[in-house]
């Protein structure tokens, strides 16, 4: 099967964008609802998390997929592995919070605390995206899965090794670091 990534663009890059943006807005809908007592403040945060569990299922299932390609031994398997399981718990308080939603909505009361405690678990969902969303990043910057191919790099140094060159493989990991420990905020 063919990986996720059309003209170089991988597929569930695109679509993650969905959920954090739709949690995101959620999140501030529901605390301006709080502040102004609004109706429509609720409404908008119960459509807007709606589309969030929506998009989210669509990136995760993309995402998957996209994960069958990275081979086991390769430091992105791991981080991939992470970075899928807090996406869908974070999906999974998106549903809750959904729910609570419902049976707040149902009991007809505007503030209540199965209402409070339905934006409690929007607000963890939307923590637990922004800690996938790290693990993410470091399947990006850090392990380099979907830039340059990762295959590409790991094929070279296999390679290097079997050429025996392992030495040529760890300056260049040396060097690598050095400039991630001159060149950012926090290495």
């Amino acid at each position: 099967m063919k990986d996720p990534v059309v003209r170089g663009h991988p597929l569930h890059a695109v679509l993650s964008d969905v959920p954090i943006t739709a949690t995101a807005l959620g999140v501030a809908f529901d605390l301006l609802g709080l502040l102004t007592g609004g109706r429509d403040w609720r409404f908008a945060a119960l459509v807007t998390l709606a589309a969030a569990l929506l998009g989210g299922i669509a990136a995760a299932l993309v995402g998957l997929w996209d994960y069958q390609a990275v081979p086991r031994d390769h430091p992105a398997y791991r981080t991939g592995a992470i970075h899928g399981l807090l996406n869908a718990a974070s999906l999974v308080l998106l549903l809750v919070s959904l729910l609570l939603r419902w049976f707040a909505q149902a009991s007809g009361t505007a503030v209540s605390a199965t209402a409070l405690l339905a934006i409690g678990f929007s607000l963890l969902a939307l923590c637990g995206l922004g800690i996938a969303g790290w693990f993410g990043g470091e399947l990006v910057f850090h392990d380099g899965w979907r830039v340059t191919p990762a295959e590409h790099d790991q094929l070279l140094e296999e390679d290097l090794r079997q050429s025996g060159e392992e030495a040529r493989i760890q300056k260049v990991h040396q060097i690598v670091q050095e400039y991630k420990e001159r060149q950012t905020w926090l290495p």
